[in-house]
Parts: structure tokens; C-alpha cells; sequence
């Protein structure tokens, strides 16, 4: 009697988990985000020291060398270029192409610290800073002065 009870609170304990961790993985792959409304909550939110404007989304699939068989849509803001500060969300067409667009954005951090090294160097620690976090098939990057303010509009933002 006693391995019986056993055996169906082991069953009622592995069914709750499966359950549990089947939600969770949904809930991320279900996200929904307005790319436009949180890159504009992100630019509006003070983490920033330049003025951030609306950048042409094109020159930035250049940029990051990304390819428009992996980018569905994408919004970028940028500063003036006195500093490193910028805003990218974009949404992928494929989740398989969230490996190949999160390298080139590595590549591209890369690249940024480099040339501000020599140009300004405090700039630098805002680019190894950076927010880059991946929800279902979208991808937020944040370059600013204040990475926690942007994290909690981010995270707010994907609660709502």
C-alpha cells in the first residue's frame, strides 16, 4: 500500500514539473513586443547622456553586417556619435537565426570598443556594459550610461 501512495505522489510530482516548465518555455516563445513602443520607452527612460534619434534601419542591417533573410523588422536609435550610446530591438524570422545575429552584434561590440578606445576611451566601459537580452524572437541591445534604469524599463515593459 504504502509504494502505491509512493508511486503516485512520484507521478503527481513529475506531472507538476513537466506542467511548470512546459509554461514557462510558451510563455517566452509567446512573447509579443511593439519593437517601436519599447525602443522609444528604452530612449525616454534618462539612462542616456546624448540624444538619441530614430536611425535609418537599413544603414544599421549594414552595419551589423545582419542579412534581411534573418531580420523580420528592426528599430535602432543613435547618439551623435560623441558617444557610444544606442538602442537596437529587433525581431528575427527564425528562431535558428538567433545565434548568427547575436554573434554579429558580439562582433560588432567588438569593433565599437576598439575605435572608442583611441577616440574616447570612457566610452568603452558603456559598450562592455552593454544590455543584450534575447526574449522568444526578439533581441534587445542597449548601449547608455545607466544599464539598470534600462533593464527595469525593459523588464517592465515585458511584464505589461
Amino acid at each position: 500500500m504504502n509504494k502505491k501512495v509512493l508511486i503516485i505522489v512520484f507521478l503527481i510530482i513529475i506531472l507538476i514539473v513537466v506542467i511548470g516548465v512546459t509554461f514557462f518555455i510558451s510563455k517566452d516563445e509567446n512573447i509579443q513586443i511593439n519593437i517601436d513602443e519599447l525602443a522609444d520607452k528604452i530612449a525616454k527612460s534618462g539612462a542616456f547622456e546624448d540624444e538619441l534619434i530614430k536611425a535609418d534601419s537599413d544603414i544599421l542591417i549594414k552595419d551589423y553586417n545582419f542579412t534581411n533573410e534573418e531580420i523580420k523588422e528592426l528599430v535602432s536609435y543613435q547618439g551623435s556619435g560623441a558617444t557610444s550610446e544606442e538602442i537596437v530591438v529587433l525581431q528575427v524570422n527564425d528562431k535558428n537565426n538567433l545565434n548568427s545575429v547575436k554573434e554579429k552584434i558580439n562582433t560588432r561590440m567588438d569593433e565599437r570598443k576598439e575605435a572608442f578606445a583611441n577616440y574616447l576611451p570612457k566610452e568603452v566601459f558603456k559598450i562592455e556594459n552593454n544590455i543584450l537580452k534575447i526574449k522568444g524572437n526578439y533581441v534587445i541591445l542597449c548601449i547608455s550610461n545607466d544599464a539598470k534604469k534600462v533593464s527595469d524599463v525593459i523588464n517592465n515593459y515585458i511584464k505589461e
